[in-house]
């Protein structure tokens, strides 16, 4: 039994490191491809995986009904289409710890968005956590020169990419709960995949410019398709079902983490109030989760 939860827990480890260095890579990458080709092509090799492990499977999760399609297009839109176009379109002007550490806000998001579209009541220290996370964003976008907020035009992307994700979980939670997960996003992929494709036609040259990529910018988005797509959704959803939801948002803290540590690896160093807000988001993220109240509350 330990061993089973020891691999679960390194499975959703490994799928917050999957996303975590997704950031690094998309501002690896932002230099050479356009945001629109980028995410296509990302997301041409997540549907064509998705789809492999689906026939692999012989049969689908659930049968969907016609109507099914309203909640799914519409999602996968917002979802995928929206969250990636305003992601790779940040890459290009804010660096990958900001953008990561921006992207933590999106579980505290969601529980605001839960207030108002789901009617869920939320506690004081939720509200505190928020405040927290919120000023600790408003360090690592600034590093301490607070008159640069209004030009941060990453950052301001990254945080619409923040609310479309959001918005896409809150989402998925209201109008299909009652499509499996896996298949929900199986669906959902494809949908926004051929949305990215249908934009980067009309609006970009993804025939001239694919062909005309380096084989290490191919590698790095054939990475974000395959590991930060495919593979960090699966186990995290393994995670989630053995572990449950709360257990394993606690995880999500790493990301940022990782991806600091990716940055620091190839060079890029955080000044000390970068450091001192990525240390009060993850400081309001835990507390927003409850993690310290829930933590007394056992000791009682």
């Amino acid at each position: 039994m330990k061993s089973t939860s020891g691999r679960i827990w390194l499975m959703v480890i490994i799928s917050t490191f999957f996303w975590g260095s997704n950031f690094n890579a998309g501002h690896a990458v932002a230099g050479d491809v356009t945001p629109l080709t980028a995410a296509a092509e990302r997301f041409a090799i997540a549907l064509m995986l998705f789809w492999a492990i689906r026939f692999s499977f012989g049969k689908a999760e659930s049968q969907l009904a016609a109507s099914d399609a309203f909640i799914l297009i519409p999602l996968g839109v917002i979802g995928v289409f929206g969250f990636n176009y305003a992601f790779f379109t940040a890459m290009h002007t804010t660096s990958a710890l900001n953008a990561a550490l921006i992207m933590a806000l999106s579980p505290m998001l969601s529980t605001l968005l839960s207030v108002v579209m789901l009617k869920v009541r939320i506690g004081a220290h939720q509200y505190l956590g928020m405040l927290i996370a919120f000023i600790g964003v408003v360090f690592v976008i600034t590093g301490g020169h607070f008159s640069l907020l209004h030009s941060a035009v990453g950052d301001l992307w990254m945080l619409l990419a923040c609310f479309v994700w959001s918005l896409y979980s809150v989402g998925s939670k209201k109008y299909a709960p009652h499509i499996p997960s896996l298949q929900f996003a199986r669906w959902t992929v494809s949908i926004g995949a051929v949305a990215l494709i249908i934009a980067a036609l009309l609006l970009e040259q993804p025939l001239t410019d694919i062909p005309q990529l380096s084989f290490t910018t191919h590698s790095i988005l054939m990475y974000m398709g395959v590991c930060g797509s495919v593979l960090a959704y699966i186990y995290w959803l393994k995670g989630v079902y053995f572990l449950g939801p709360e257990k394993s948002a606690i995880a999500f803290n790493l990301v940022p983490v990782f991806t600091l540590l990716v940055s620091l690896v190839f060079g890029s160093i955080p000044n000390i109030v970068q450091v001192l807000g990525m240390l009060l988001v993850l400081a309001g993220v835990l507390i927003s989760s409850g993690w310290k109240f829930k933590k007394r509350a056992n000791k009682k």
